[in-house]
């Protein structure tokens, strides 16, 4: 029988199901990026306030990604002890209703932007800055539709 390394991570995992959203939380560990089942994944270590036991594994998502870099920096290391809040919300993945769990620094807030993608931004923000590839369509390519028609007449429709 033939083995190979297991370079997977260690310990519990969160379940964003299980996650109540508002709840106080901060990273113990620096994020590293870990090659799984379903491609590369940016985990880290974290520690939900009045949980007991051994900080749990979580996933970090992009949005999570962006809104911990605006607020502390690219490196991962500066990341941690902060206090956090994980906001939760309903998503759709690959035709699966999941939680997703975001996590949010102190004077930021979670908000969609035009085209319905979430993002972490700061307290008072008007509107979310748009990711990367995610640039939204000029207000002047949206068709009018209807503008300066004459009502249908009855007779005309074919059914």
């Amino acid at each position: 029988m033939q083995y190979s390394k297991n370079s997977g991570v260690r310990g519990g995992w969160v379940k964003g199901a299980d996650v109540v959203s508002g709840s106080l939380c901060k990273l113990v560990s620096e994020a590293q990026p870990v090659e799984g089942e379903y491609g590369k994944r940016d985990v880290a270590k974290i520690r939900f306030k009045g949980e007991e036991g051994e900080a749990k594994n979580i996933n970090l998502n992009s949005t999570t990604i962006n809104g911990l870099i605006e607020a502390f920096g690219s490196d991962s290391k500066n990341w941690q002890g902060n206090i956090l809040t994980a906001v939760t919300e309903k998503v759709i993945v690959g035709g699966k209703r999941v939680t997703a769990v975001y996590l949010v620094p102190d004077g930021f807030e979670l908000m969609e932007d035009g085209n319905g993608y979430m993002n972490v931004v700061r307290k008072g923000s008007t509107t979310p800055k748009t990711a990367p590839g995610r640039e939204e369509a000029p207000e002047d390519d949206i068709p009018v539709v209807g503008v300066d028609e004459q009502p249908a007449n009855e007779a005309d429709l074919p059914f």
